[in-house]
């Protein structure tokens, strides 16, 4: 395909003359072909086969302010030798692009006949060939062509694909990332050294001044429970706060009798808080270790030496007591009336109570039922001022036949009684 800065080679005629004169013909040909307002845009135009079609293909670029005449007849001494190189061959790219005003040749009348051209001065032709020739020696680029190669089309077409651009974005970073981390903890000696300075930096932090604890500070009501709660958590001070364990100590301070709950706190200036809250013991019990306090849940408050150093307290005793101490307790309220006579309760057999009164006095009271069984007595008491009498047991474990056991004097009393009055004698 022939490209299209060679355009064709065009004969030059020479003007026709009219006879008899000197004055030339005007041309009779076709009129100047249109001039071009604007570059020919040489971009190539593809199909979906990206096979390139040239739509100028077959056809010839025209000139751009019209056809350059070439008069003939005036080779002579002044005549300049001819090129050796064609001009239509290197001006043709920048005849298209750049007009040739130089190229116009005024029109004139010749003869009285209007249209006749007036064929150029020797000097003018001259200047004009020279323009040319300086003209054709510049080089041409052609136009770049925009589309793009085959396979720049398909990785862009694969880079359109969404598991790509992800396996790109995120995957091939993640795998390098893994890849790095692999190789440096690959090597033992390598893992070591990182943990030691993990460990030094760790430790230099956690050894700062506003770290440090200095001070142990103990909230109790009792100042007993207050030197063995800080006896107990044995705090070597100062020491930093991240190497104390709170769970621990709380559960150190919470094993003693006393202490019913614990709350930690690490005030600033370095204070270590601790709010202690002790046990209410409710009763006293004695057992074959001795003498204890006990709360309402039957958990040991502390160790008693004797008996009236809480005399303040109802006593309870008997293997099992501090099992039951809710029942006790409603037992013991139940007998506000005879408060001043009650010395306390005895557990029997680890499943029911027995109530101890001065003089050596109980009430027998059943396994289930008890309460009721005990408000029956006090009732009789108020009505015939049962207790007052000369009585030793008032036994209630059959709630549907009481039992009442006199002492030995009312019984003796008793059966002189009963002989005078039928007549028998004692037996």
């Amino acid at each position: 395909m022939r490209p299209l800065s060679d355009p064709i080679a065009r004969p030059v005629e020479p003007p026709l003359r009219r006879q008899g004169g000197s004055a030339p013909i005007p041309f009779p040909a076709a009129p100047p072909p249109r001039p071009f307002d604007t570059p020919v845009d040489l971009r190539l135009i593809h199909d979906e086969d990206d096979d390139p079609v040239r739509p100028w293909d077959g056809m010839t670029p025209e000139p751009v302010d019209g056809p350059f005449f070439e008069p003939a007849g005036n080779v002579g001494a002044d005549a300049e030798p001819e090129p050796t190189e064609d001009l239509n061959d290197t001006i043709a790219p920048q005849a298209l692009a750049t007009p040739m005003r130089e190229a116009a040749f005024p029109f004139a009348e010749v003869d009285g006949e209007p249209g006749a051209i007036d064929p150029p001065k020797r000097s003018t032709r001259r200047s004009l060939r020279r323009t040319l020739l300086r003209r054709g020696s510049a080089t041409f680029t052609p136009a770049r062509d925009p589309s793009p190669s085959r396979l720049a089309y398909r990785l862009h077409r694969l880079w359109l694909t969404p598991a790509v651009r992800i396996a790109v974005k995120a995957g091939l970073p993640a795998l390098i990332l893994a890849a790095a981390i692999v190789a440096v903890f690959a090597d033992e000696g390598r893992r070591a050294t990182i943990a030691e300075t993990v460990q030094e930096m760790r430790l230099a932090f956690e050894n700062r001044p506003e770290f440090q604890i200095r001070t142990l500070s103990v909230d109790s009501e009792t100042p007993a429970v207050a030197r063995a709660i800080a006896e107990r958590m044995a705090l070597e001070l100062p020491v930093s706060s991240f190497h104390l364990d709170m769970d621990a100590l709380r559960a150190n301070a919470e094993a003693l009798d006393a202490v019913e709950s614990v709350r930690l706190r690490i005030r600033g200036g370095g204070v270590l808080e601790v709010a202690a809250e002790e046990r209410e013991p409710v009763l006293v019990w004695r057992s074959r270790d001795g003498l204890k306090l006990v709360d309402a849940e039957g958990h040991r408050v502390a160790l008693l030496t004797t008996r009236t150093a809480r005399p303040d307290l109802p006593l309870i005793a008997g293997e099992g007591a501090a099992t039951a101490i809710s029942e006790a307790r409603m037992l013991l309220s139940a007998a506000a009336p005879i408060e001043d006579r009650v010395r306390g309760l005895v557990r029997v057999g680890e499943r029911r109570w027995d109530l101890v009164l001065e003089g050596d006095q109980r009430i027998l009271l059943p396994a289930t039922g008890a309460l009721s069984a005990l408000e029956r007595v006090l009732a009789l008491h108020t009505a015939q001022d049962l207790l007052s009498r000369d009585v030793v047991r008032v036994d209630m474990r059959n709630p549907a036949r009481p039992t009442i056991r006199l002492t030995e004097t009312a019984m003796e009393e008793f059966h002189h009684i009963r002989s005078l009055s039928t007549g028998a004698s004692r037996p």
